[in-house]
């Protein structure tokens, strides 16, 4: 079997736009020429990769999978054909909510001075994944239990924190237990949440009532209504500040684990070490934090309160 890298490219933009038209100005071919090239690759195959209708273009089951494959397979290729030429070959970086959190911007910086021939971007998906899966990253900050189809390594670890509207009862405290928020309505990203009953339940709490967001945008929307509160990683904090919106830490909820995930088939060259670049700047944040607790004779607890 004879496939292309056009045909694999044509596969792919037209998964992503849905669209001979849209896939056709993207790749700068003829309507017909992007038909023509996935019909050839069908007809290889042997298996109908795309629904085709008068209103859309939809992937079959194979055709999503063959797609994601073929996204990570060019994505291996123009790092090589890179490489070769000495030219940049970006890390695609997946995240779903906060990224590093207050890491982000210097571990970027940082990685992108020293390693001008393979930056890192972000890339936003709120895919449980991170978008390893169908290949759209390379590596991805997962903060929750990993799939069995990704390795990871674990880079650091981020306090629980409730994020409250300004004006709520408990927006003014230092700190605040799980019991506290147990009267609460409590919003979680149904997607790529962190938080579920279980978070109380474990430790023989009654649960509180639960409503579900899409994403982090609408979570956030939600709690500055005043409609919600909501439980998340330290790392929100930094990355989604928000006006009506108060982060307190919670002080008896266990630490939620930060994760840097690869697909387990198409590990990246460089994922061990912007794991170790990333579990870096979590080991001297934890020192830093250590450090100044003990020299105001406080505890690492009560540096981390500062968040609020």
């Amino acid at each position: 079997m004879d496939i292309e890298v056009r045909q694999l490219r044509v596969l792919v933009a037209v998964d992503e736009e849905r669209s001979f038209t849209a896939a056709a100005d993207r790749l700068r071919m003829s309507q017909a020429a992007v038909s023509r090239s996935l019909a050839a690759l069908e007809h290889d195959l042997g298996a109908r990769l795309m629904h085709r209708t008068t209103r859309r273009v939809e992937p079959t089951e194979a055709g999503a999978s063959f797609a994601a494959t073929a996204r990570r397979v060019l994505a291996e290729l123009d790092r090589a054909v890179a490489e070769a030429r000495g030219e940049r070959s970006v890390i695609r970086v997946g995240y779903q909510w906060a990224a590093l959190g207050a890491h982000t911007t210097p571990v970027l910086r940082a990685w992108n001075r020293s390693h001008a021939d393979a930056p890192m971007r972000l890339v936003r998906l709120n895919r449980r994944d991170g978008g390893l899966g169908d290949g759209l990253v390379d590596v991805a900050v997962l903060r929750h239990g990993v799939d069995p189809e990704l390795d990871s390594e674990l880079v650091g670890t981020e306090r629980r924190v409730v994020a409250l509207p300004f004006d709520h009862p408990l927006a003014e405290r230092a700190s605040v237990g799980l019991a506290d928020l147990v009267p609460f309505l409590v919003a979680g990203d149904r997607n790529t949440g962190t938080t579920s009953t279980e978070l109380w339940t474990s430790v023989g709490l009654p649960a509180p009532s639960m409503t579900q967001t899409g994403d982090v945008e609408e979570w956030l929307d939600l709690i500055a209504a005043g409609d919600a509160i909501g439980v998340t990683a330290e790392g929100t904090v930094h990355h989604y500040p928000r006006p009506g919106v108060v982060f307190v830490p919670i002080d008896d909820a266990p630490p939620i684990e930060v994760h840097l995930a690869w697909h387990r088939r198409h590990r990246h060259p460089f994922a061990s070490r912007v794991a170790r670049a990333i579990r870096t700047a979590y080991e001297e944040e934890a020192l830093a934090t250590l450090r100044g607790a003990r020299e105001t004779g406080g505890t690492p607890a009560d540096a981390t309160s500062a968040l609020a």
